[in-house]
């Protein structure tokens, strides 16, 4: 099956700039250079961000481009879950549960009934679907902080939801939980949904040309490796400052 090489090139920005963010991050562990201030500023938020919707909204919309779902959503889901015990275990001041891959895999899971019941939509009900789900985004987008809706009509979440490790993998954070990348199903899921829904309405556009076409080199092959790359790369990171700090001292 031709690739859409404009999305591998997507993820492959996606990819290099997490590896950079990780990077500063890591070093900001280690007390090199990067300032606490620097890592907690809203700026280094906005990146984080950028990088966690670009990727999640990109595996959404190439659901649909592969194949072997169930497999692919456990593999996903088991990469995420060693990376929790490997971090939990040895790395614990830097422990990461419910991250990014444990959702991703989830959502794959998910997405695999709710295929079946969306795909053979006509293309104007897949732009309702993708309007209610990028509003349902935004507006659980604070559930983590304990509220839903938006500026004024934001209203609290009651207080009893947030408790246990299940509400926080639903996104009620219980008292006491970190994670230094944690993903909650809301409001996460819905910006997923956002990513189905996109191709459903480019696919058999002019635009979907342009998806086969644009591309950068080098840059496309590193999307089609996005996933070791992500297991691999803050490991080598970790371990290098590491050292590079041991010389310092």
């Amino acid at each position: 099956m031709k690739r859409y090489e404009l999305i591998d090139t997507l993820r492959g920005l996606a990819v290099i700039s997490m590896i950079l963010f990780h990077l500063c991050w890591i070093m900001n562990h280690f007390g090199l250079v990067i300032s606490n201030e620097t890592v907690s500023g809203f700026w280094f938020l906005v990146w984080e961000r950028s990088i966690c919707i670009g990727f999640i909204t990109i595996s959404g919309f190439s659901f649909s481009l592969g194949r072997h779902h169930f497999r692919t959503g456990l593999i996903v889901s088991a990469c995420g879950l060693v990376i929790t015990l490997v971090t939990c275990l040895f790395l614990p001041e830097i422990r990461i549960v419910f991250g990014i891959l444990t959702f991703l895999g989830v959502a794959i899971l998910l997405m695999i009934p709710l295929d079946k019941v969306l795909s053979q939509r006509e293309r104007k009900a897949h732009a309702m679907i993708f309007a209610a789900a990028l509003i349902m985004f935004v507006l659980t987008y604070g559930v983590n902080k304990g509220y839903v809706g938006v500026g004024p009509l934001a209203v609290a979440v009651p207080g009893t939801l947030y408790r246990g490790y299940v509400s926080t993998f639903f996104g009620f954070i219980a008292p006491g939980f970190y994670s230094s990348d944690y993903f909650s199903l809301i409001p996460w899921f819905f910006l997923y949904v956002c990513g189905y829904e996109l191709h459903k309405l480019v696919k058999g556009t002019r635009a979907e040309d342009a998806l086969y076409k644009l591309k950068i080199d080098g840059v496309n092959a590193i999307g089609r490796h996005s996933l070791p790359i992500y297991i691999i790369h803050p490991i080598i990171i970790y371990f290098v400052i590491w050292i590079i700090s041991l010389k310092a001292l």
